[in-house]
């Protein structure tokens, strides 16, 4: 019942008026026996129509001003058409309340979507400085590789420039030998010369003195004692040579092996923790041009385990092709010597 009467609240305006009219009717009217209209209201619609009815028997009855009853019904429609327009004025006030929300909500959507459209945005410029950090360090890296590979080679440099003078300094120790030796040979051919200067006084007085008598003697004395001389000059000029000529040799042979080990030691590399007292004897098979035919490893000491020795064997290879010899006398294809690097 409620929400008929707030449906049709026009009907009920009307039921409300009619019934003030019948009470004002029944104290202020007269009864008689016309007929009289009778009069209904019904609310076909939410504008509540009047409808008037057919004209129906007389009965006692009290008389209504139809003039009144008009005239409240037209204030009430006027009431009703003002309510009416005024939830009309409530529904689009409501209305563009619903699309000043909806407005509100595309906005905040459309907020949302650029903080989040920012926040990838600083995510990806995160990224890229990520990026571009992890490259710099990348590059910070391989320059300090560079700059240790460029420390390392001029290390290296370093040291074979001053093993290339330790050999110069050996070879000019060489040439002083030779040098001195050759000294020793003409002092020695000096003091033959003045020996046969001697001899020839000798036999010049010999000769003064003993004249014909002596003559054939003494030559013959000469010549054997000329004989003996030269022979043991020759003898010992021989074996002075012979040694020289050995001493030499070994300190070529010396340093020759020197500038293998040295080539060997150059070339170690090892990723393994080697003691500085390990040491092995290295057998290197060689070419004539200095190409290994083959390495062994022989007589290790304890500190040199089996990394040790391999790596050994490396080095040899590395090293190819090995250092000629000064001469070629001193080539030997089986090489033996203590690598400790």
């Amino acid at each position: 019942m409620f929400a008929f009467v707030i449906r049709h609240p026009l009907a009920l305006s009307a039921a409300v008026l009619l019934h003030v009219v019948i009470a004002i009717g029944l104290v202020f009217g007269s009864f008689d026996d016309d007929p009289i209209l009778k009069v209904t209201l019904q609310s076909d619609s939410e504008e509540g129509e009047i409808t008037q009815v057919k004209q129906v028997e007389p009965m006692k009855t009290f008389a209504v001003d139809s003039a009144l009853v008009k005239e409240q019904l037209a204030k009430i429609k006027q009431q009703e058409e003002a309510k009416r327009k005024e939830q009309e004025a409530l529904k689009k006030r409501s209305e563009a309340e619903k699309r000043r929300l909806a407005d509100l909500q595309k906005q905040q959507l459309e907020e949302k979507r650029k903080t989040e459209l920012a926040k990838k945005q600083a995510l990806a410029e995160k990224r890229r400085a990520e990026e571009a950090k992890r490259l710099a360090e990348i590059e910070q890296q391989r320059v300090a590789a560079e700059q240790k590979r460029v420390a390392e080679a001029k290390r290296l440099a370093e040291q074979a420039k001053k093993e290339a003078v330790l050999a110069e300094k050996k070879r000019e120790e060489a040439k002083k030998m030779v040098a001195a030796a050759e000294k020793q040979r003409q002092e020695e051919e000096a003091k033959k010369r003045a020996l046969q200067e001697q001899i020839k006084k000798q036999n010049a007085e010999k000769k003064r003195l003993e004249e014909a008598a002596l003559q054939a003697r003494l030559q013959k004395e000469q010549q054997e004692a000329e004989t003996a001389l030269q022979q043991q000059i020759a003898a010992e000029e021989a074996k002075r040579r012979q040694a020289a000529k050995e001493k030499e040799m070994q300190s070529l042979r010396e340093t020759y092996i020197s500038s293998i080990a040295a080539s060997v030691k150059d070339n170690w590399r090892t990723a393994a923790k080697v003691s500085d007292e390990a040491q092995c004897v290295l057998s290197i098979t060689q070419t004539p041009k200095g190409m290994i035919s083959g390495v062994k490893v022989e007589q290790c000491n304890k500190f040199a385990n089996e990394q040790f020795q391999k790596d050994a064997v490396k080095a040899v290879y590395r090293a190819e092709p090995l250092p000629a010899p000064p001469v070629k006398e001193l080539f030997e294809r089986n090489i033996k010597f203590i690598f400790n690097p």
